[in-house]
């Protein structure tokens, strides 16, 4: 009980900021949540959520729980939540989320799929026909 509380606590807080100036090459590996400002080159597979700042880049492939995007990414990603593209956010590559949010000048080209909502609506429908056939088997 307790550990969920702060494993949850610490997947909402940035432990990890990669700065402008800094450039890593490589698998970034994250626990936490993390805020990119510079430039990563590889993949990044975090727990928490992924911000990437204005002058932020990232080139291959994010697995993340959210992604906060005002800077650059080429590549594929795959969230389990929200992909927030910002204004400034520019996304080339194929996206697997459950939402999208796009401002109005924040750009996306590459294929989408949504994850989520097809997984409830079938189970909404298929729970549906199951009480329908239940009450059709009572009737008879």
């Amino acid at each position: 009980m307790f550990s969920n509380k702060k494993d949850e606590k610490k997947l909402d807080e940035v432990s990890t900021v990669i700065g402008e100036e800094t450039t890593f090459t490589g698998t970034l590996e994250v626990n936490s949540s993390i805020r990119i400002d510079g430039k990563v080159y590889g993949d990044v597979k975090c727990n928490g959520d992924v911000t990437v700042g204005q002058e932020g880049y990232i080139e291959k492939q994010l697995t993340a729980r959210n992604l906060f995007l005002a800077g650059k990414i080429q590549g594929d990603v795959k969230i389990e939540g929200k992909i927030h593209i910002y204004d400034s956010g520019s996304l080339d590559g194929k996206a697997e989320m459950n939402t999208i949010v796009i401002d109005e000048n924040g750009h996306f080209n590459g294929e989408c799929v949504m994850t989520g909502s097809q997984d409830v609506a079938g189970k909404k429908e298929n729970s549906s026909k199951k009480e329908k056939v239940k009450e059709v088997k009572e009737q008879a």
